[in-house]
């Protein structure tokens, strides 16, 4: 009688084994050659303003203070308040006291890191419309540096009471003064720069920034911006910010 004929399961088995292998060889190779095609595109290809603007959005809750503030300029300035008052009995003139004080100020301004930001991709340029500078309220004086003085008429006795009463109204001035035309402009262009910086930050670590990449950094306030313009037909002047850029590999 003849022997049956024998089994031989280890070769299927192993043909199994082998198949899963080049499967999963084969699955690692294409998630591996997609990485590598989304790096060269993003590294070489092209960056449009609605993802970059996302991309720094994204960036901004993540570094900064915990409260979000971005100080971006300081000023000391030598402040000076003045205040007089006449006085008359019968139409006749008493006099006049005149007090002043002056004081260094020191003058702080910030930006909100959560307020609107928007990038716009001009060519090389990042352009960057930043959210508006503010004072941080209230001024500080340097008070060992204060001065005081008062002139009192022939019949006045009241400038120790004049120089009480404008010292105590020194802050709510300050305030005022922080944000007038005058002091804004002053400390414009260092904020300026200090968002140009941050932003560049960004693009360095982004890669973005090198010789075919961004090289040019053009940073716009809101009360700069002319209302139904177009942002890039006309950015404001002198505030272009531009640095060597990083060689490219």
């Amino acid at each position: 009688m003849a022997d049956a004929p024998t089994d031989h399961p280890q070769p299927r088995t192993a043909l199994s084994a082998w198949h899963l292998l080049i499967i999963a060889s084969l699955f690692a190779f294409a998630i591996s050659a997609a990485v590598f095609v989304w790096f060269i595109h993003r590294v070489t290809g092209p960056i449009s303003s609605a993802s970059i603007t996302q991309e720094f959005r994204d960036y901004v809750p993540t570094v900064g203070p915990t409260d979000g503030i971005l100080e971006t300029a300081t000023s000391s300035v030598p402040e000076a308040f003045t205040q007089s008052d006449s006085a008359w009995l019968f139409n006749i003139p008493l006099g006049t006291t005149v007090s002043e004080i002056r004081v260094p100020a020191v003058y702080r301004y910030h930006i909100q890191l959560f307020d609107p930001w928007k990038l716009i991709v001009s060519g090389q340029v990042c352009l960057v419309l930043a959210p508006q500078f503010q004072p941080s309220l209230p001024p500080a004086i340097v008070t060992d540096q204060m001065e005081k003085s008062t002139s009192a008429g022939w019949l006045r006795f009241n400038g120790d009471d004049d120089l009480a009463t404008l010292e105590r109204g020194i802050t709510a001035e300050l305030n005022k003064r922080a944000n007038d035309k005058v002091h804004r402009d002053f400390v414009r262009e260092a904020c300026r720069q200090s968002i140009a910086d941050f932003v560049k930050t960004w693009l360095l670590k982004q890669d973005y920034w090198s010789q075919d990449r961004f090289h040019q950094i053009v940073v716009v306030f809101p009360d700069e911006v002319t209302p139904g313009q177009p942002l890039q037909e006309s950015p404001p002047s002198g505030i272009t910010f531009e640095s060597q850029p990083r060689p490219s590999p």
